[in-house]
């Protein structure tokens, strides 16, 4: 069985940032911004792009020495069920621990929850490695890296003083706290594995021990006593104290039972087959090894089931001494594609690791950061699953450090931006006392720029060269310092133009009219701070103007086209640009109405160009407004007018307005769609349409018309509706008349349907 990889002491070293390049593995990286976490704790959020195309989103956790953090392993409460990571640091809080970030280790079964590979938690045993990998958390600050082991558990009966029937009799195994299968053998529980029960379901025997004397671990020895001997289908409770022998019928161990009697003393011996994780204080499991003693491990001996390229999470160690806890986003095309096995040991070779071993990925692959100033972790990658998935164990990084009250450390809020140079950004900054709790920033930071740029106050301009800025905040009154950084850019990889907030890659404008165009830029998904001066917009064509914030007020030249060209530093697009509408409304009384209603695909022209909006409509047209105003809904029945045919452009609006008792006609069967609709027909049309265009109105009475010179003129039948349009402001004549018995223009029928359409 393969033993000792590597021992390893952590050296108290300034964190070293990642190589600004990488070739292999994640591919070349774009942007990493590194933040302070503890005074031996680092977190780097890199991008990279493999072949340029395929990009990658990475989060690292980089621990160099003893100093205020060290890692614990934490499997959840109890080894049976599983916590999300945010579950897990709060379950952690409760516990006492002051966790500064935390990030999942081993694989587990997703049914029960429990991990594959090794458990120990502050020196306790808490679950078997099962032959796998195994990462150790010494007591002395190294870390160690087992191949392969197993822990044998010796149960050795002692017989009791009344009976020494058992004395002598010996029983072996290595299951320690993982679930029961009904072939697997013999397995042994502690209160570790559930508060609830054995968790188990078939037919079995149980030998339950009272706990006289110690406690497991990898290599040790406890005293017990046979408590009970149970043989049942139901599942047991094992209890605070206690530990649990079982096996079940299937698997033909029963032999082993009669081993036992109660009152019996048992001495419990656990011996690892690897000497060096006795001392271990913390031990999670893990899977291949991918990396020894500096070099790719044979990846044929991997797991092949999970090779392909996934989002990842791995552990490794420099030659340094300085630990590497890797994420990698996967399963997002425009986020992070993710890594192969392969990729994944390539990634950490070019970090500097000697020894790597893979820990569980795809949607277990999970990080919390407690971020400078803020009072708790979160997560910060993209969980594949679109949330935290359970996982069973999770590698913890705290501090003994507690709240002082003390202002220690200081740090920019938002740090790690992407500005254009030249540009400017407003810094906030924050503080936190000397157990990581956030605290009242001092009123005397002071900030002085790496020399990329400047710093007035909390103002940070960008100079011209392209770089990362390091700042260096200090606060005399408090002696608190801290360091943040500014990514300055001059050619951002992406522009979004906008109009009137909605981003555009073509513009269909109508003449006359006025768009608010915007832009932004970005830098490999990063967005990128840019003053408003340091956008510029031209114009290509005969469209019109465009103003130096981006007004672009469109010409009258129907049919016209052009661009507008927008550029942010050395990134620009040309925005292709058409105007439309109709040049006869340009100034006209009725444009915005027309324009409104033509926007909606209510009203069209009698050209492509030309709207006539003070030519007469006809009945017919007007009906064809109000039904696409109305959706075009179907007609509730068949047309009965003669004069309309089937396959009349508007029969199927004229049929919904009859059938709507909309339309009436005159009489005598027709409807007359060709004539020249009057005023106050399209009052009625309209007043009768309103229930369906779900438009609230009260009939007006008579006496609303006795404003109007002309009153005696309205037919009977139009009465009402032309006093309730008055009332709901939708009519107001003009010159004190309504001319009723007038043709109705086509500016003055968008104006109404406009208007009246504004009232829903």
């Amino acid at each position: 069985m393969k033993k000792i990889i590597a021992i390893i002491t952590v050296f108290l070293l300034l964190f070293t940032l990642i190589p600004p390049a990488l070739a292999a593995g994640a591919g070349t990286a774009v942007y990493a911004n590194t933040s302070q976490i503890a005074n031996n704790l680092a977190y780097t959020n890199t991008v990279s792009y493999i072949n340029s195309t395929q990009r990658q989103q990475s989060y690292a956790l980089s621990l160099t020495g003893q100093g205020d953090a060290y890692p614990i392993v934490m499997a959840d409460d109890t080894i049976y069920g599983s916590m999300t990571i945010e579950q897990l640091v709060n379950y952690a809080a409760s516990q006492g621990k002051n966790v500064l970030a935390a990030v999942n280790t081993d694989f587990f079964s997703m049914k029960t929850g429990v991990p594959m590979g090794m458990v120990v938690e502050n020196g306790v045993y808490k679950s078997s490695p099962e032959g796998r990998p195994a990462v150790s958390f010494k007591p002395d600050g190294s870390v160690y890296f087992s191949d392969s082991s197993e822990v044998t558990i010796t149960l050795t009966n002692n017989g009791s003083a009344a009976d020494l029937t058992n004395s002598g009799k010996v029983v072996t195994l290595t299951h320690f706290n993982k679930y029961r299968m009904d072939t697997g053998g013999m397995y042994l529980f502690s209160s570790a594995f559930s508060t609830v029960s054995t968790r188990t379901s078939t037919p079995g025997w149980f030998v339950k021990f009272k706990i006289l004397e110690g406690a497991p671990s990898v290599n040790g020895t406890m005293t017990l006593e046979v408590a009970d001997l149970v043989q049942s289908s139901a599942a047991q409770t094992i209890g605070d104290g206690y530990l649990v022998l079982t096996a079940a019928d299937q698997c033909g161990y029963s032999e082993e039972y009669t081993k036992f009697k109660i009152g019996d003393q048992v001495t419990l011996n656990t011996a690892c087959t690897d000497p060096n994780l006795a001392d271990s204080g913390w031990v999670t499991g893990g899977g291949d090894m991918l990396i020894k003693n500096g070099a790719i491990t044979d990846s044929a001996q991997w797991d092949k089931s999970i090779a392909a390229k996934n989002p990842r999470t791995a552990f490794g160690v420099k030659a340094d001494g300085t630990v590497i806890s890797y994420v990698i986003d996967g399963r997002e095309s425009d986020n992070s594609s993710g890594l192969t096995l392969q990729g994944l040991a390539e990634e950490m070779l070019q970090r500097g690791c000697v020894q790597a071993v893979n820990f569980d990925g795809g949607g277990s692959s999970a990080i919390s950061i407690r971020l400078p100033g803020t009072a708790a972790p979160v997560v910060v990658n993209h969980p594949s699953d679109g949330s935290s998935r359970k996982c069973a164990e999770y590698l913890l990084f705290v501090t003994d450090k507690t709240s002082d009250g003390l202002v220690t450390h200081l740090n920019v809020n938002n740090d790690g931006p992407v500005v254009l140079a030249g540009s400017s950004v407003n810094l906030t900054y924050g503080a936190s006392d000397g157990g990581y709790t956030p605290a009242a920033v001092p009123a005397d930071v002071q900030v002085v720029s790496g020399g990329l740029g400047t710093v007035t106050g909390a103002t940070y301009t960008a100079g011209p060269t392209h770089g990362v800025d390091t700042l260096t905040l200090t606060s005399p009154s408090t002696g608190a310092t801290g360091v943040g950084t500014v990514h300055i850019i001059n050619d951002p990889t992406n522009l979004t133009v906008t109009a009137g907030g909605s981003a555009v890659t073509a513009l269909s404008v109508r003449a006359g009219d006025t768009v608010q165009l915007g832009a932004s830029a970005s830098y490999y998904g990063f967005p990128v701070v840019s003053d408003t001066s340091a956008t510029v917009y031209t114009i290509t064509g005969d469209i019109g103007t465009v103003s130096a914030d981006g007004l672009l007020t469109v010409g009258n030249a129907v049919g016209a086209t052009g661009a507008v060209n927008v550029q942010i530093g050395s990134k620009s697009v040309s925005i292709p640009v058409t105007v439309t509408g109709f040049a006869d409304t340009v100034g006209h009384w009725a444009q915005d109405y027309i324009t409104d209603l033509a926007k909606k695909g209510i009203v069209t022209g009698t050209t492509a160009t030309t709207f006539e909006p003070d030519l007469s409509i006809h009945r017919g047209d007007f009906v064809l407004m109000l039904y696409r105003a109305a959706g075009q809904p179907a007609a509730g029945g068949p047309l009965s007018f003669t004069d309309v045919a089937p396959t009349d452009y508007y029969a199927n609006a004229i049929a919904w307005a009859e059938t709507s008792q909309i339309a009436q006609g005159d009489g005598s069967g027709l409807f007359k769609p060709q004539d020249t609709l009057t005023r106050e027909q399209a009052f009625a049309l309209i007043y009768r349409a309103l229930p369906t265009l779900k438009i609230p109105y009260q009939d007006g009475t008579a006496d609303l018309l006795d404003a109007f010179q002309d009153k005696a003129a309205v037919s009977a039948y139009a009465v009402t509706p032309a006093a309730t349009l008055v009332s709901m402001g939708v009519v107001s004549g003009a010159n004190g008349l309504l001319m009723p018995a007038n043709g109705l223009s086509r500016g003055e029928m968008a104006k109404l349907l406009d208007v009246v359409l504004t009232k829903a």
